[in-house]
């Protein structure tokens, strides 16, 4: 029976997600899980640029992994058939990858699993599984859709937001990351391990709250503003890409040692983003030289043009 009166909840917009057809889950590390138990695959193919948790499936369910490599402009390099039961995982690593997706998908079909967590507005292609973390995007407690032909018979347990709450709040409460940045990391720990759950109804309602085309367009605002003063000195040469592409950060290449450690000092936090696949690649590889010299830029939504200028001046300062 529906309640009526008592205290009030927090005030959210009855929206729409954005992915609305998706299956709602809590991790996108889950999402994999979820395909490769109902796809039952015995093996899979996955990139050496990725971040370590995309490993946990894989050993948790006994599966076969192998590693390949990409180039320099985040293209896969591999050059083998695959058998039935083996699949080929991609992820379009920032989200400007979308025509190097539709191509593998021309090339493996089905037996290809797309991950964008990156690329959170990228549709996806028709029958191919797909994987999303709005986490990337938005500030959220848990949440990710994954888009598959074939669902599993469980009745997963839903997942509770409370315990995945305190760095979002606290830096709502103290204005500033850093002042959270422990419970963040406590945060990041804690999905280790997560079984596959539903997504919680607060990450549901918050997702249902957002007005995603105001906030996409400002982030491809500021992307295209830094690309536009940054991009004749960049080495690193983007894809041509849809003009919605909405890039999750701007991708600087620079081998100076010191610059990541000014933008960081000047309160411009620049992820280093797979550290673990340094461990695995040799250092004239084009995966160490993106990890360690291809610097996120932020550019999403919670900025405008000044905040881009700033960037600028501390890159050239």
């Amino acid at each position: 029976m529906k309640e009526i009166g008592g205290y009030f909840e927090l005030q959210l917009r009855k929206g729409e997600h954005y992915h609305k057809g998706a299956v709602q889950l809590n991790t996108a590390r889950n999402c994999l899980e979820y395909i490769l138990r109902a796809k039952k695959y015995k093996k899979i193919y996955i990139p050496y640029l990725n971040s370590e948790v995309i490993w946990e499936p894989m050993k948790k369910l006994g599966i076969e992994y192998e590693f390949y490599s990409v180039d320099f402009r985040i293209n896969p390099i591999f050059d083998k058939e695959l058998v039935s039961d083996e699949v080929f995982l991609y992820s379009d690593i920032y989200g400007i990858k979308f025509n190097t997706v539709g191509n593998l998908v021309k090339r493996f079909g089905k037996q290809l699993i797309v991950d964008n967590t990156h690329a959170f507005y990228s549709e996806p292609f028709d029958g191919i599984d797909t994987i999303y973390s709005p986490r990337k995007f938005f500030g959220l407690p848990d949440g990710a859709y994954l888009y598959t032909d074939i669902l599993l018979d469980d009745d997963f347990e839903q997942d509770m937001s409370i315990p995945h709450m305190t760095h979002l709040m606290k830096r709502i409460e103290y204005g500033s990351a850093s002042a959270a940045y422990q419970d963040y990391l406590d945060y990041c720990a804690s999905l280790v391990g997560q079984p596959i759950k539903r997504m919680s109804n607060l990450a549901s309602a918050l997702l249902a709250n957002i007005d995603y085309e105001n906030l996409k367009q400002r982030q491809i605002n500021n992307f295209r503003y830094l690309h536009s003063v940054l991009g004749k000195d960049n080495i690193y040469q983007f894809d041509n890409f849809p003009e919605d592409t909405c890039p999750l950060s701007y991708m600087l290449y620079s081998e100076d040692a010191n610059l990541r450690k000014r933008l960081i000092d000047n309160k411009i936090y620049v992820s280093t983003y797979w550290k673990e696949t340094l461990n695995l690649v040799e250092k004239d590889s084009a995966e160490y030289r993106i990890v360690n010299y291809l610097l996120p830029l932020p550019c999403d939504h919670r900025y405008d043009e000044e905040d881009m200028k700033r960037i600028i001046d501390v890159i050239r300062s």
